[in-house]
């Protein structure tokens, strides 16, 4: 082993890597209840049927269903076009847990 590598694993050794894992906010946060959540509580608030949202926004009720009773986690790309069927905007953010 040349001396460059031996001074690199010697120096990466004594870097101290906390894992996220070990926040207990980030164990407790569920993005798919969340989505889940909010989800129901918009479409609740609007008025409107899975079946509804199903046809606006080109989502099959079945997959919405599934959404909402958490059996089913959505891309991006369905998120979006049931936030356009809902009359909303998708926003994805990252946000430091001291700011929640």
């Amino acid at each position: 082993m040349d001396d460059f590598q031996l001074y690199l694993d010697q120096a990466l050794s004594n870097i101290e890597l906390t894992s996220i894992n070990q926040n207990t906010e980030y164990n407790a946060y569920n993005i798919e209840e969340e989505i889940r959540h909010l989800l129901i509580s918009t479409r609740s608030t609007l008025g409107i049927t899975q079946k509804q949202l199903s046809l606006v926004s080109g989502v099959s009720q079945a997959n919405i269903s599934k959404i909402e009773t958490g059996n089913y986690n959505p891309s991006i790309a369905i998120l979006k076009r049931i936030a356009d069927g809902l009359g909303r905007r998708l926003v994805v953010d990252f946000v430091a847990w001291e700011d929640i």
